[in-house]
């Protein structure tokens, strides 16, 4: 396996849903354990040297993560790490196709078309990304405009 940038964003964002918010001190167990959750979670077939290489990649992305001193400030750098290269504020006035494309390509989350009064999903994608909504203009539109977009969590 040829691991990427984006596996690395797709692992942090996946991440990010296991580990417990809090101003605990942050230790280096919560972070293995968010991390190699998420590497379980969205490389459920890779090989033990794949998903050590995935840890190793995802641990060189975060720099010095060891300065993080409690969880909540851990979870933003996660955040941060996950959402580099992803401008929510680029969306507005684009094709839903071009930007759900994007953000497939990006590697962190999936794109979900919402429509105002109905409930968005929670949680994670099938195949284990955060969600990230998109409001259109016309709802019953093949490929509608995207009048705004933000992060599930």
């Amino acid at each position: 396996m040829r691991t990427t940038k984006a596996h690395a964003r797709g692992i942090y964002a996946t991440a990010l849903q296991y580990l417990a918010d809090g101003q605990g001190p942050a230790e280096p167990r919560h972070l293995m354990r968010a991390l190699d959750t998420a590497i379980h979670r969205r490389h459920a077939g890779a090989d033990s040297r794949d998903r050590k290489a995935l840890r190793h990649l995802a641990l060189d992305g975060l720099g010095d993560w060891r300065s993080a001193e409690t969880i909540d400030d851990l979870s933003a750098r996660l955040r941060e790490g996950a959402r580099e290269g992803l401008d929510l504020a680029d969306m507005p006035g684009k094709r839903h196709a071009a930007v759900a494309a994007g953000i497939w390509f990006h590697g962190a989350y999936s794109s979900r078309r919402t429509v105002a009064d109905q409930p968005t999903p929670r949680g994670l994608s099938f195949d284990g990304r955060p969600w990230l909504y998109l409001w259109t203009d016309d709802p019953a539109a093949r490929n509608p405009v995207v009048l705004r977009a933000a992060f599930a969590a």
